[in-house]
């Protein structure tokens, strides 16, 4: 019998949140460094692209903005999974993003 070479059911939505959450990790360590006075490369697009490697510059209100909900990210302009993510607000720099539905769903149990 031959296997199939669909992913099961909900693996795109799944592996979207894992992306995007892996990078709101590595970003809420770098403003923690921010905070402590460090100087840092700037954030993470937290895109669901698994090689991006977009930086972006945000002011400590935007990145309050970006944490103010356990489903909204900040990506590159342009860098959305349309059927998944909504644009709250284009930024010049950046985009903030909202998950829904089950990637959505993901996002928040992982924050």
């Amino acid at each position: 019998m031959a296997e199939s070479s669909e992913p099961p059911p909900g693996f795109r939505e799944e592996r979207l949140a894992l992306n995007e959450a892996f990078s709101r990790d590595l970003n809420e360590r770098k403003a923690e460094w921010i905070d402590g006075g460090q100087i840092v490369a700037g954030f993470r697009c937290e895109c669901w692209q698994v090689d991006c490697g977009e930086r972006l510059q945000l002011s400590s209100r935007e990145w309050q903005e970006v944490r103010s909900r356990s489903n909204r990210f900040a990506v590159a302009p342009g860098h959305i999974a349309g059927e998944h993510e909504t644009v709250v607000k284009e930024y010049q720099h950046f985009w903030l993003i909202e998950k829904h539905g089950e990637a959505g769903d993901i996002a928040e149990e992982l924050a």
